[in-house]
């Protein structure tokens, strides 16, 4: 995703995600519920300030979920950059599932779900096409320029999609691993 510049009379977006730390949730569907991280907020924003600084975000993002909002309000503060919070951001959102475990999910359920994931939704919850459509929104609004978003794996791969022409399929079988960083581009005129 690397390249020489835009072209003349253009200016662009480069945005460097990483997925947030891992998550003390085995098993558990938590979507956008706050749940508590294997590696502390200090500890991440130590180990991401180095490949931070080198990239020098003018912005850094975050959805307010506390797995990503703490180390992005770290990081903002050692880069002394402002730290931008956008629920757009956020999560899918998995309604009366979030907080349960996925074994406890009736079966019934998870295979009406599962015949149509991206139009369809838990119950409560929103389709993968609603979240896409936010991350939409925040990715055409973002202005000129390096920004850094510590991210949730659901953003990630809409962004894959957006930003990079995947189809879902594909994206959602190239791993992500929890701290795993990609970099998006676009072009925006001026």
């Amino acid at each position: 995703m690397s390249g020489s510049g835009p072209p003349s009379g253009r200016s662009g977006v480069s945005l460097l995600t990483v997925r947030h730390a891992p998550v003390d949730a085995q098993g558990v569907c938590y979507g956008q519920r706050d749940v508590p991280t294997l590696v502390s907020a200090e500890e991440v924003a130590a180990r991401l300030l180095p490949d931070v600084v080198r990239f020098g975000p003018a912005t850094v993002w975050s959805s307010d979920a506390l797995r990503c909002f703490e180390p992005a309000g770290l990081l903002a503060h050692r880069l002394e950059v402002e730290h931008r919070v956008d629920l757009r951001i956020r999560e899918l959102t998995y309604g009366a599932w979030e907080g349960r475990l996925w074994s406890e999910i009736p079966p019934a359920e998870l295979d009406e779900w599962n015949v149509d994931w991206l139009t369809r939704s838990p119950p409560g919850g929103e389709t993968v096409l609603e979240l896409a459509s936010r991350v939409r929104n925040w990715w055409e609004a973002l202005p000129a320029g390096s920004h850094f978003l510590l991210a949730h794996a659901g953003v990630v791969h809409c962004l894959d999609v957006l930003a990079d022409g995947l189809a879902w399929e594909e994206t959602l079988h190239l791993r992500l691993d929890y701290l795993e960083a990609r970099h998006f581009r676009r072009e925006v005129a001026v």
